[in-house]
């Protein structure tokens, strides 16, 4: 059975986003870097090989999203549903200060544009 994402393009989508973000929106390490969909592929096909529609997170905050937030990578996700992980990362990086606030606060900025 074929996994969506051992295609090339799906391969080439991911490299894109790695190359552009660099790191972790959340954390800004360089480390077990992953290509996160804002719109899931799975319920919007058309923006699946869209870069605009991508953003680079370690392993440990896309699972977080995915699992502790989301709780399914499975589930129809959007836009919305990753500003308000946004929001929820920044009012922690407030009590904190481990995660980079700025950054996620422009991020988020521009997906509610």
């Amino acid at each position: 059975m074929s996994n969506a994402h051992d295609n090339k393009k799906y391969r080439i989508w991911r490299a894109e986003i790695i190359r552009r973000d660099k790191r972790c929106l959340i954390c800004d390490s360089i480390k077990n870097r992953t290509a996160h969909h804002i719109d899931s592929s799975a319920y919007f096909p058309e923006e699946r090989y869209n870069v605009e529609n991508g953003v680079c997170l370690c392993r440990f905050h896309h699972t977080m999203y995915h699992t502790s937030y989301n709780t399914s990578f499975r589930k129809k996700v959007d836009k919305k549903n990753f500003c308000n992980f946004l929001e929820m990362m920044i009012k922690i990086s407030e009590e904190t200060n481990y995660y980079c606030k700025d950054k996620m606060i422009k991020f988020k900025a521009k997906l509610e544009d």
